[in-house]
């Protein structure tokens, strides 16, 4: 990521793009997973003001060579880590307030797809079924383990690529879970494409980005028919109360 596209970004955080002009900057400049540069870029923030911070309580610490230097040093450190101190606590609040939201919404809306119906030996496809037979008794991170390893064998499969963005996602490995479930979005007819884009929101929850969990459950929400559209309007409702 080079310098131009981080200025980019933080032009989108402050208003000044749209979303869709910096997914075209990102298009343009090859970047894969915008999300994950954004999420960078801001703990990337968060850790420059905090080493701006230290380095002020730094250039108060050494000790001066008059007695009344030392004095105003101590009132001046005493000011400053007062005030770093209610920054820290504000942010633990935040942060706390945070993840309790983000979990306690995960937890009212999530999902866990059935396991397919067919038995291993009505299927020709004994690899997978056998992974699958893991999933079914709640083994996420077996079933993750054995179909990852059959991907290049079932290039195509949607049974596959939902299965594995599931248990990838139960398992918390939200990146991952991410990349096999966009991949089975772009297949046209999946009988897998509502109950993957469900988990994509969960999968937004779980990573507290709300403005992605909000667009995804737009496009649910623009199909009335949808598995998951009472959910994704009861969601949007909470989101716009509790998060916005």
């Amino acid at each position: 990521m080079n310098e131009s596209f981080i200025e980019n970004i933080e032009a989108y955080l402050e208003g000044s793009i749209s979303r869709e002009t910096l997914q075209q900057i990102a298009d343009k400049e090859g970047i894969v997973n915008l999300e994950e540069e954004i999420r960078w870029f801001r703990d990337s923030q968060v850790a420059i003001e905090a080493a701006g911070l230290r380095q002020q309580i730094k250039e108060i610490l050494p000790q001066a060579s008059k007695k009344e230097a030392k004095v105003v040093r101590l009132r001046r450190l005493r000011t400053v880590l007062a005030i770093a101190a209610s920054v820290l606590v504000i942010v633990v609040a935040y942060l706390g307030w945070n993840n309790a939201q983000s979990d306690s919404l995960y937890a009212e809306y999530e999902y866990i797809a059935p396991g397919p119906p067919m038995l291993m030996s009505q299927s020709d496809d004994y690899e997978l079924y056998d992974a699958l037979t893991y999933y079914g008794e709640g083994n996420y991170g077996e079933a993750a383990r054995r179909l990852q390893g059959i991907v290049d064998a079932y290039p195509n499969s949607d049974t596959l690529a939902f299965y594995l963005g599931a248990s990838l996602l139960y398992q918390g490995e939200t990146a991952a879970a991410r990349s096999s479930l966009e991949n089975l979005l772009r297949q046209e007819d999946s009988r897998f494409q509502q109950r993957a884009e469900w988990l994509l929101v969960l999968l937004a929850l779980k990573e507290k980005d709300w403005a992605t969990a909000e667009a995804r459950l737009s496009l649910i929400r623009s199909t009335p028919d949808h598995e998951f559209y009472d959910s994704a309007q009861s969601l949007a409702e909470t989101l716009r109360e509790e998060i916005n």
